[in-house]
């Protein structure tokens, strides 16, 4: 396969992932979160939510449930990403 048609099939796996994640948050009621929704400053920590178990000393799933009620984090392809610095802002740390 070519590099180019491989990069827009990535992009367009990408694109399917996310309608499917909105699809999903719709139909369990939860506000759904884009990259688009973050600041710059936001952005440019977010991390894998077994890394913010790790480094925050707070469960996975409660992570989660942060990342859906509370915008602390994204959703791509199927998983949360957590934006450190607003765990940080959620645990008193800033």
């Amino acid at each position: 396969m070519k590099t180019d048609e491989a990069r827009l099939l990535a992009e367009q796996l990408n694109r399917i992932e996310q309608k499917l994640d909105r699809l999903m948050a719709e139909a369990e009621g939860a506000p759904v979160q884009s990259a688009t929704d973050f600041a710059d400053d936001d952005f440019h920590d977010l991390i894998e939510t077994w890394q913010a178990e790790r480094r925050f000393d707070v469960p996975q799933d409660t992570l989660r449930k942060w990342c859906r009620e509370d915008g602390c984090g994204v959703k791509r392809g199927g998983r949360w990403l957590v934006s450190a610095s607003r765990v940080r802002a959620r645990l008193g740390q800033e």
